[in-house]
């Protein structure tokens, strides 16, 4: 094994032997041929300078060709991400656009006063109260919980905090009207809860002419509010107190849903308000214009 080995490191060494011996007379003869005739020098070298040459202007060009490629990619490719970047940004730009409008128009902006939450841009601002408040939802109205039959008390709590006749909240004013006899076990409040309490703290309450879209707008906008109590639709399965505290410039009503934030800062169509409001017609209902008496 290791004479074969021998043998081959010999074959490699002459190998290598004769390509040197064969450069260093390649060498020696062109040096004699660039003293002695010039000539057959030139040539001999020219074709190797041209290829030399050619091969080095190709690579340059190769260079050039591959550099203005990879620069036109890139623009190809900064273009494709500014495209995408503006399709990511413009339904932000549109949510931003209408927020923007929401502020400037202002008719469904909920903001803190003195630390209360009131809705702006009706009639008057209009104190909000939800009753499935954690503070007050598992009180009592009657034996009832508010967070789930005290739309009424918690409405009539918006009314009279709003027109300043009394400071309340929906605990206070679900007790008051349990013990004025206006909880229904089950069921909510009688009817007659809106002109109990109105009475009780010196408000005006009226009823409408017509229940008509037209005169809902017309007193909204002359200074009044008012409570309705709403049927089956957008606003309950049953029945459920809301108040209606004023009318946008597009003749929008504005609502103070008891147990809707979301509600309480859409616009509604006045038709749909009044097709929705409940067939019951006891105790004024289904609808009470309210107002501070002068």
């Amino acid at each position: 094994m290791k004479k074969n080995k021998s043998k081959l490191e010999k074959f490699k060494m002459t190998i290598l032997a004769i390509f040197l011996f064969i450069v260093c007379v390649g060498g020696i003869e062109l040096a004699i041929c660039y003293w002695h005739d010039p000539h057959i020098f030139i040539k001999i070298v020219t074709p190797v300078q041209n290829t030399a040459k050619s091969t080095i202007s190709n690579g340059k060009k190769l260079i050039i060709n591959t550099g203005n490629w990879i620069s036109t990619q890139k623009d190809w490719l900064d273009s494709k991400i500014k495209q995408l970047g503006e399709k990511l940004t413009q339904p932000q730009k549109a949510k931003d656009h209408k927020n923007s409008q929401k502020t400037e128009n202002s008719s469904d902006v909920m903001t803190r006063v003195n630390g209360i939450e009131t809705l702006t841009g009706g009639t008057i601002p209009v104190v909000y109260f939800a009753q499935n408040d954690p503070e007050w939802k598992d009180q009592l109205y009657g034996n009832d919980p508010i967070g789930v039959y005290g739309c009424g008390p918690t409405a009539l709590a918006m009314v009279v905090n709003s027109l300043g006749v009394g400071t309340t909240d929906p605990a206070a004013m679900a007790a008051f009207c349990a013990e004025q006899g206006y909880w229904a076990p089950q069921s909510g409040s009688y009817h007659n809860i809106v002109q109990g309490v109105a009475a009780a703290f010196s408000i005006t309450c009226s009823p409408p002419t017509t229940l008509d879209a037209n005169e809902i707008i017309t007193r909204l906008s002359g200074g009044e509010i008012a409570i309705a109590l709403m049927g089956p639709g957008h606003f309950t399965d049953t029945g459920h107190f809301i108040v209606l505290r004023g009318v946008t410039k597009d003749n929008k009503l504005l609502v103070a849903d008891p147990i809707s934030r979301t509600r309480s800062l859409q616009e509604w169509d006045a038709q749909l308000i009044v097709d929705e409001l409940s067939m019951s017609r006891t105790s004024g209902a289904p609808l009470w214009f309210l107002s501070a008496n002068k």
